[in-house]
C-alpha cells in the first residue's frame, strides 16, 4: 500500500496519506451494497494467477476535481476527462498495491487493465467469488480535498495460499 501512495505522490509532485489497512470477510451481496450506497466514481481491476479478485478504486467528484488540477487538467472537468483519471488513478494504485504484495509474497499474478463500473447495472452475479477477503485503504492528499479508497479483494480460494505463505515468512 506504501508502494501505491509512493507512486500516486510521485506522479502528483504532493504527499500523500494512507490509512492504516481494514481487514474484513465479505460476500458477494454485501460487497455490492457497500459499492452501490457510495456517491462516488468507481472503477474495477481484475487480477489472475497464484491470488485471484478485484482492486475497486472509489473516488468523490471532488476527488478528481484536486487531482485534476494536480495533474494540471483544464477546469471544470469534463466526464471524458473525469474518467481518465479514475482509470489512471485506478491503475497506478491497484498495479502498486498488488506487485508489493505479490513481491513480498513471491507470487505471480497477472493484473487487467481497469474498467469503470457502473454501478445501476452491476449486480453479484457479475463477480466471480462468494466469499471474499477485503482489505480497504484511504489515501489522502494533503491540503486538498482529494481523498480515494482502495478496495482489495481476495477470492476465498486465494486465502489458503496467502495464510501457506504468510506462515512460512513468520517462521
Amino acid at each position: 500500500m506504501g508502494q501505491a501512495a509512493d507512486s500516486l505522490a510521485r506522479l502528483i509532485e504532493t504527499h500523500v496519506q494512507l490509512s492504516i489497512p481494514h481487514i474484513t470477510q465479505t460476500n458477494s451481496e454485501d460487497f455490492v451494497t457497500l459499492l452501490t450506497a457510495q456517491q462516488q466514481h468507481l472503477a474495477q481491476q481484475s487480477f489472475w494467477g497464484e491470488l485471484n479478485g478485484e482492486m475497486i478504486s472509489l473516488i468523490s467528484d471532488s476527488g478528481c476535481d484536486a487531482l485534476g488540477e494536480l495533474m494540471h487538467y483544464d477546469s471544470p472537468l469534463g466526464e471524458q476527462d473525469i474518467q481518465e483519471l479514475v482509470l489512471e488513478l485506478t491503475n497506478i494504485l491497484a498495479g502498486a498495491c498488488l506487485q508489493g504484495l505479490t513481491t513480498q509474497l513471491g507470487f505471480k499474478t497477472h493484473l487487467a487493465a481497469p474498467t469503470l463500473l457502473t454501478l445501476h447495472t452491476w449486480s453479484a452475479g457479475q463477480l466471480h467469488w462468494q466469499q471474499a477477503l477485503l482489505i480497504e485503504v484511504s489515501f489522502v492528499l494533503t491540503n486538498t480535498d482529494f481523498q480515494s479508497r482502495v478496495l482489495f479483494c481476495l477470492q476465498q480460494d486465494s486465502v489458503g495460499p496467502l495464510t501457506t505463505q504468510l506462515d512460512l515468512l513468520l517462521q
